[in-house]
């Protein structure tokens, strides 16, 4: 239970506020801004990051999901099981909390808004729905993305994790993917283990 609190505790801080002016001259900062509520029957997790790429390729790298792997931390494997439009299903295996989560997730891209959606349809330890937004700076070199995460527990899982737990890991795992993200987006060659 105390880890539990702890990790709300730290968890519901807000960083700055949600909202007002972005400092666009302000260093390189994931957490630029974070917020977590409690909602229906799990946590939103919202995060703004002010990153050192440009907008459009930070879109692309976050709806390069098939390529995954090759640069977010975590993502072991993802197979696309159907393409419909403008989405995707995958089903993705990736580490959280030091835990194989094996999931089907239907993904949602918005090219002309910069946006990604995605909803968990089956999960093993946890589910997380929700989207991307991808703002570019006035310059255009840089962007602020907005990532929302619906953290709730999976099903089947033989041992339960504390909602606590499963948010925790999730803004590890975000951090980790940012950083990915960011050097695939400016042209780098991340790969999973950075």
């Amino acid at each position: 239970m105390r880890v539990f609190r702890r990790a709300c505790l730290v968890l519901v801080v807000v960083l700055g506020g949600c909202g007002g002016k972005i400092d666009w001259s302000g260093p390189e900062n994931f957490l630029l801004r974070e917020r977590a509520t409690n909602k229906d029957d799990g946590v939103l997790l919202e995060y703004w990051s002010l990153v050192d790429a440009p907008a459009g390729g930070v879109y692309d790298a976050l709806a390069d999901v098939e390529h995954y792997p090759a640069f977010v931390p975590g993502v072991d494997s993802v197979s696309v099981i159907a393409v419909d439009g403008d989405g995707k299903t995958v089903q993705i295996a990736q580490r959280v909390i030091g835990r194989q989560a094996n999931a089907r997730v239907k993904w949602r891209f918005q090219p002309d808004r910069k946006r990604v959606e995605f909803t968990t349809l089956a999960s093993n330890l946890n589910r997380n729905d929700g989207f991307y937004e991808v703002e570019p700076s006035p310059d255009g070199k840089r962007a602020l993305v907005h990532s929302s995460f619906l953290v709730r527990p999976g099903e089947g899982s033989a041992q339960a994790v504390p909602i606590g737990v499963l948010t925790a890991g999730t803004r590890e795992s975000f951090l980790a993917a940012a950083k990915g993200v960011r050097t695939r987006a400016s042209g780098g060659t991340a790969t999973a283990a950075d």
